[in-house]
């Protein structure tokens, strides 16, 4: 069986195409292939961001296979996943660098969990999404019943978790889920855009601000502030006693960009 998570090196930037067809859905296998890879991300000191995106046009991701896990008698609760949950990303808590996914097709389910576990989302003007878990009969346990209501009204959010109503991708960027949504030509480009942008800042100050926000926002701002102060957020700590905190001033001072080693 060939790899279903292909992987590109672009410079600093890690791309990632989710292709299995026909609708790019994960299996246990998939899962894992694709935790794998982020794991390796994160543990790459020359990698400073990360995209993700689906095989095709039609489809970014269908989500769980349903029909692999009914031939397989395989529960949701019982599989395998590997080391980061279901689609590999949705439970990754070690993952404190950046994830751009660029939708390029259908969103549905798992898929859509998926891009909910990522930093920053970009979607061609075509997509529609879809959580049909209900009438399934399962839920979205992979993070949208956890991510969605955070992310948008909580009123829209249920409509859209009860129901199983397909959501124009229109809606959703009216609510703030998706950063941009372009020309299905234009997707990667604007993907691009933003790894680059990232991938060229301090690549500890990117970790670290991403891992203040995930491991302070369920606390009052007094709290959060006392958490990093007292050397509970490691890549805070890391941070601040790093190279790249005196060099940005530094360079700054001296009229030149910065180099940032992540050290």
């Amino acid at each position: 069986m060939t790899n279903p998570i292909k992987t590109h090196r672009r410079d600093r930037v890690l791309e990632i195409t989710i292709d299995r067809p026909k609708a790019n859905a994960f299996d246990a296998a998939t899962s894992k292939a694709l935790g794998e890879v982020l794991v390796g991300y994160q543990n790459d000191p020359e990698q400073r961001c990360a995209t993700i995106t689906g095989a095709g046009e039609k489809f970014f991701s269908g989500g769980w296979d349903l029909k692999f896990a009914a031939a397989e008698g395989q529960a949701a609760e019982t599989a395998d996943y590997g080391p980061g949950g279901f689609a590999g990303i949705t439970e990754l808590w070690s993952l404190t660098k950046p994830v751009v996914c660029a939708l390029n097709g259908m969103t549905i389910g798992g898929g859509w969990e998926v891009a909910l576990a990522c930093d920053i989302v970009v979607a061609a003007d075509h997509v529609r999404f879809w959580m049909p878990e209900v009438h399934r009969g399962i839920v979205a346990g992979g993070g949208g019943v956890f991510r969605l209501p955070r992310l948008m009204p909580y009123t829209l959010a249920m409509d859209i978790l009860l129901t199983g109503r397909w959501v124009e991708v229109a809606e959703v960027a009216a609510h703030g889920m998706v950063n941009a949504v372009v020309p299905k030509a234009q997707l990667m480009a604007k993907a691009r855009d933003y790894a680059d942008a990232i991938a060229r800042a301090a690549p500890l100050a990117v970790q670290a601000t991403k891992a203040m926000w995930h491991r302070t926002a369920h606390l009052p701002v007094r709290e959060a502030y006392l958490k990093c102060q007292a050397g509970e957020v490691p890549e805070y700590t890391r941070l601040m006693a790093s190279e790249d905190y005196l060099e940005g001033p530094r360079a700054f001072a001296e009229g030149r960009e910065p180099q940032f080693k992540g050290r």
